[in-house]
Order: structure tokens, then sequence, then C-alpha cells
């Protein structure tokens, strides 16, 4: 809430204290416009009496009504009781307690009190400082401003002190932050030192300039080069992120060197010193650097082995594939260039590429979509999924799928730093190396590539620019040719293009189906639909019956008769359907436990069932029925066994007893069993008697 001091007005009539509120501040926090304010005001104006409305001048009185309003020079103010707190807006509770509303205004004028000491003192003192520069001729061309300034500030608080308001300290203690951000030389900062100048010159009588003074001054030691200095200033900048030349190192200490009064060292001292010591480049060069590839050097690296088992861990990871904009359109229909990104699951062990996704911007579909194929693909779960924190890694769906493998026993490890995932950001290099240098519409590698083969020649990307224009090269036959050289890729054999492994002459593909997968969790459709399936929620009704609609078309589905106790369970409750666009014959049924889902059963598409025609099909209508007649008498026996305890006066009836009802009684009498348990201070359980006269019930 950006509070300003003409933001609310406090008014007493009567005795009674009322907050008006400004039109600014109304429209800001409610997020409503001036118009609808506008519309509000009539009838409020209409609700007050006519003798009251001729009283009141800028402050409507309370007629009880909501949007209570007044007219001031300053502009539009509602009166905080007045104004609505129904739903669903409820615009009353957004601005809190009046008391704390009130704290918080008061407060915000408070520091505007204060921006108008700084504005103040600043405007003093750059208005009086020019008058002390005449008494510090001798100082260089950096102190002397310095030192006018230091006297321009004690001038100032001569001049405020008897007339600031609150304690005698208070403006020392007002000043000190803003002597602190401005950075003002020879003037203590400390509210306490400052004040000891003002005594002294109250005092004592002395001038202003008799005791703002340069620091040691009669100190010959200051004009003597210092090495210690020097030597600091240049480790300083060679340390820097900014990278800078010898030479402009070596020309910015010499300014400071004649700003200072220090005698400048010669060129050469710093190449003996600084630049060409390796001391030197050990204790700066990973802050000169940073994070590029020239501080790889100067840093320590922990050697690690490779997965030993397929499935041990999967990377993930997302890149522009490195071939030329298709055409396509946008979602306003104008024709634009596009590039595909694809986002890969790699297994470290084998190298293989499980599963990928294409897209034009990473998200969490994309990210769900990959792993889905990769999990389809390879037929389990991994020990271990590493991936970094694309966009979207923080939505609801990739949490709740995380903690859903998580709770399978995969490991999910997120990280920003590339190392993590090393081994899928080498891929990336090596795949545009050995595979997408062979395609027609490949344009290079990176910008930051600086390999000589990293770009192919502008005329050339011109030249194939123009002929896939004139092919009509789209999103289709990008993805194709996507797909296809990563496909290339998991079926070629290592030793075609490694040196380093020129004796494994297995592909990726046959290395992931021949490695023992000792880590890993198998699943099974049922499972991978729980994991990366739509969800849906619908409502079971009509004996186990529902339908899903998607782009306008209804696919009705319906539990099968084995799974009555499901149908009865959750008739009339929403559960969720999980469901595979490729394949809509079978879909799923859960119920929500958290995060997680727990498996409820399957359920099959009931196409619709034609009864016109010569194509009728009558023998599905006698299936549908005969489901029907199945549940029902489900249906009558489940109640008849309910309903059976209540017919123990059947068999007091003679020859108007109700034989069925009769039987069902006797068969609920004849069903009870009552447990056995252990005799209080015995050794022996009902469980030992394992072949006992109890258990054989023979006697």
């Amino acid at each position: 809430m950006n509070l300003q001091p003409t933001d609310i007005i406090i008014r007493k009539t009567d005795g009674t204290e009322t907050l008006w509120l400004s039109q600014r501040l109304v429209m800001e926090v409610c997020g409503i416009e001036e118009n609808y304010l506008k519309r509000m005001r009539t009838p409020y104006k209409k609700s007050v009496r006519s003798c009251d409305l001729a009283k009141s001048k800028e402050f409507l009185p309370d007629s009880g009504k909501a949007w209570r309003w007044a007219r001031t020079g300053n502009g539009f103010y509602y009166c905080l009781d007045n104004i609505p707190d129904r739903a669903p807006k409820h615009y009353r509770s957004m601005f809190g307690d009046a008391e704390t509303l009130r704290e918080l205004w008061e407060q915000s004028r408070q520091n505007k009190f204060e921006s108008e000491l700084e504005l103040r003192f600043k405007r003093h003192v750059k208005a009086n400082f020019r008058n002390f520069l005449e008494f510090y001729t001798d100082a260089d061309e950096v102190q002397r401003p310095a030192l006018a300034k230091a006297c321009a500030v004690l001038d100032f608080i001569l001049d405020e002190k008897d007339s600031y308001g609150g304690t005698k300290n208070k403006i020392y203690k007002d000043l000190s932050p803003i002597l602190k951000e401005m950075d003002l030389q020879y003037i203590p900062h400390n509210p306490i030192r400052l004040k000891e100048k003002i005594d002294i010159l109250e005092e004592f009588d002395h001038a202003i300039p008799e005791i703002i003074h340069l620091p040691r001054v009669g100190n010959l030691n200051a004009e003597v080069y210092n090495d210690p200095v020097v030597f600091g200033w240049a480790m300083q900048l060679r340390a820097e992120g900014a990278n800078f030349t010898d030479k402009y190192i070596i020309r910015q200490i010499w300014e400071a060197c004649e700003r200072t009064g220090r005698r400048k060292p010669s060129d050469r001292w710093f190449g003996q010193k600084i630049f060409e010591t390796a001391h030197a480049q050990f204790l700066t060069a990973q802050k000169r650097y940073g994070s590029s590839k020239k501080a790889n050097i100067h840093k320590s690296y922990i050697p690690f082995a490779d997965a030993f088992y397929a499935g041990d861990c999967w990377e993930v990871d997302a890149t522009r594939v490195n071939i030329i904009a298709h055409q396509t359109k946008d979602e306003n229909g104008n024709k634009v260039e596009r590039h595909l990104m694809v986002v890969v699951v790699r297994d470290v062990m084998s190298g293989d590429i499980l599963g990928y996704d294409f897209t034009y911007a990473e998200d969490h579909s994309s990210f769900a979509r990959a792993m889905k194929m990769a999990v389809q693909t390879a037929g389990y779960l991994p020990y271990e999924l590493v991936t970094d924190r694309f966009p979207g890694h923080n939505t609801d769906q990739i949490k709740r799928l995380f903690e859903r493998m998580e709770a399978m026993g995969v490991i999910v490890t997120m990280s920003h730093n590339a190392k993590e995932k090393a081994g899928i950001e080498r891929w990336f290099g090596t795949f545009q190396s050995v595979i997408l240098m062979g395609s027609k519409y490949y344009y290079g590698e990176g910008i930051t590539s600086t390999r000589l083969t990293a770009q192919r020649s502008p005329e050339y990307l011109a030249k194939l620019k123009k002929e896939s224009r004139k092919a009509g090269f789209d999103v289709v036959q990008a993805y194709t040719e996507c797909e296809t050289l990563i496909e290339q890729w998991r079926n070629l054999k290592y030793s075609y293009y490694s040196r380093k492994h020129a004796n494994l002459h297995k592909t990726p593909k046959e290395l992931h189906n021949e490695s023992e997968k000792k880590h890993v969790t198998f699943v099974n459709r049922l499972q991978t639909s729980m994991l990366f399936d739509l969800k849906k929620e619908i409502t079971i009704r009509n004996n186990g019956q529902f339908h899903l609609e998607m782009m306008g078309v209804k696919f009705y589905y319906q539990i099968d008769v084995e799974d009555y106790e499901i149908i009865a369970k959750y008739h009339n409750k929403q559960v969720l359907v999980s469901y595979d666009l490729d394949d809509l014959n079978e879909v799923y049924l859960w119920r929500e436990h958290g995060n997680l889902l727990v498996s409820l059963c399957t359920a099959q598409e009931l196409k619709p069932i034609v009864k016109h025609g010569p194509s009728k099909e009558l023998g599905k209508i006698s299936q549908q029925k005969a489901r029907e007649r199945r549940i029902e008498e489900l249906k009558q026996q489940d109640l008849d066994q309910y309903t059976a305890v209540a017919n123990e006066e059947e068999l007091l009836l003679g020859i108007n007893t109700d034989k069925k009802k009769a039987n069902g009684f006797e068969d609920y009498y004849n069903g009870v069993n009552i447990p056995l348990k252990k005799v209080s201070g015995s050794d022996i359980a009902p469980d030992d008697f394992e072949n006992s006269f109890l258990n054989k019930k023979d006697y």
C-alpha cells in the first residue's frame, strides 16, 4: 500500500473520529476505476436528507449507506467506515484495521518530513560551499571542494538547530544517515562527534574553517611513495570482474597517484610485481574471469565415475535445435519464422535418448511429455532424475509430478548449476558436431563457439533460407527432420565417431537395452497414466457411467460390473480420471490422497450404438441391458444383506412366513462368528490352536 501524506484525513465531529481515504488510495488498493466511484457518489448523495445536505459543505453526513464521500481542495475522499465489505470483493477488508492504517500513514508523513530535511540540507550545501573555498587555497582540486562542503554542513546546523523540532540531539541523529549516504569527507558522520564540532564553535568562538582541515596536516610521510597502497590498488583492479587491460590499470593508478600526491611507479614495475607473477594470478584469476571458461584452470575439480547401470540416473535439459527457422503462423494468424526447441531425457550410463519433445518454448507440459515418452520407452522410472529449474518447475503440475515420482522411489535433483548435468550439456555439442553437421538445414553452433567450423558462411545460409522458403519448409518438415536426426543418433555406434570409444561397437540404444537395471522401479501402464496422463474431475452416475468432452467431441465410458464395489461406493461422487489422447479406449479412475493418487479401477470406452437403419447393433444393446440387469441384481443382494438382520420376526409368523426373508435372516445368523480371544493370564492364544478341536470344529 503506497501511502502518501494527503491520502488520509482525520476528522473529529461531536467527539467521534473518522478516517477519510483519498480517491487515489481507494482506486489503487481496491483495483476499481474512477467511473465506478463516480456512479457510487450519486446514490449516496440522494440517500442524504435535503435538510442535512443543505447544511453540509465538503463532507456529506452519514446516511448509513455505502460510499460516503466528501469533496475537498485535494479531490474526493471516502469515509473508511462506509466502504462496503460485501462478497465477493470485500473492499473494506483490503484496508485492514483502522488503527494500523493510521499508524502507517503517520509513518509515511514522518518519512516525508525526513526527505524534506535532506532536500533543504543538499540545497544549503550546494548554495553555500563556495563561500568557504577561499580558505583552502593550499589544498588540491579534489580536497578543496570537499573541505568547503564540510564547512557548509556546520553552517547548516547552526542555522537550523534552534528551530528544529524535537530534542537538542535530534538534528544530529537525522543528519547522520544523510552524511553517510552522501559520503562527505572531513566531517564526522557520527552524531556525537558532529555535535562536538558545534560545541567547539559555540564555546570557543572559533570560525568554521578553523576546525575543518585536512587530516594529518604537517605529516611529511604523506608525500613519500607508499608501495603497499599502490600495490593494493593494482591488485583490486586486477581482481575486478570488468577484466581491465594492463595499460588501463596502469593509467588509472597513475591518475590516482596524481590526485593523492604519490610518486608514480614505472610501467615495468606493474609487470614485475603484479601482472607477471604467479601469485597474483592465483589470487585474482577466479574473480577476474568469473564463471567463464578461462577460469576453469584456476578452479579445482572432482573426478566422477560414470553410472554403472542403465537407469541409475536420467538427465533432462532443453536447447534450441540448430536448424534454420521454418514458416508458421502466430496466435493472430500472421506469418512468422520460428525455431524448434527440444526437451531431452538422456540415460547417463548408455547415453541413449529415451524421451524428447519438440516445442517453441520450454515449459512444464513439454517436460512432462518428454518424461512420459522416456518412461514408456524404457518401461521403468530411474533411480535419480537430474534437471534444472526450467520454466514451469514451480507449477502445481510439476510439483505434483515430482512428489508422486518421489513416492515411487525416484530421487529428484534440481539445480541451476550446469555441472550437475554435465553429461547432457556435453551431449548437445556432440550431437551438433556429429549428427546435425550432416543436415542440410543446420545453420551452425552458438555464437559463443570459437571453433573454425562453428558457423556456416552468410552466403550459404542466405541461399539455404531462399531454397527452404520455395520448398515450403514448415513445422511438420522441421519436426520430422529433428526427430529423424535424434533417432539416427540412437542407432549410431560409438566407434563410428569417438576415438575414446573406438572399440565400443554398440549404439546407445543397444547399450541401454543390454544393461542390467538393478536400481530402477519398473512401472506398468496404470502407474504411467497416474504420473503423466491428462487428468480431469468427473462424477460417477448412471450405474458407473460418465463421459469426457474433448474438442467438442463426447467420449462415453462405463465401469465394468466386476468393479461393482467402486460403482456403489463412489456413486454421485467426484473422482479423477486420467486419459491418454493417443489411446482413449481405456481410462483410469483415481481417488486423491493429498498430492498422491489411489487407484480405483479402469473404465472402457462405450461407443454410441447404432439403433436405426440396416446396421442396427442389437447385440450391443442387449449387452448393455444385461449389464444393467446385473447391477440391479447386485444392488438387491446388498440391500437384502443389510435388511436381513431386521427379519427375525419372520420366523414366528407360521404359515404367513415370507420364506425369502426367513432364509435371509438364517443365512445372516449362521454367518455371524464370535471371535476367539486370549484368556487373561494364559500363554496360549487362539492362533496357537493350529490343529486343535476348536479350529476343526468337529465336536
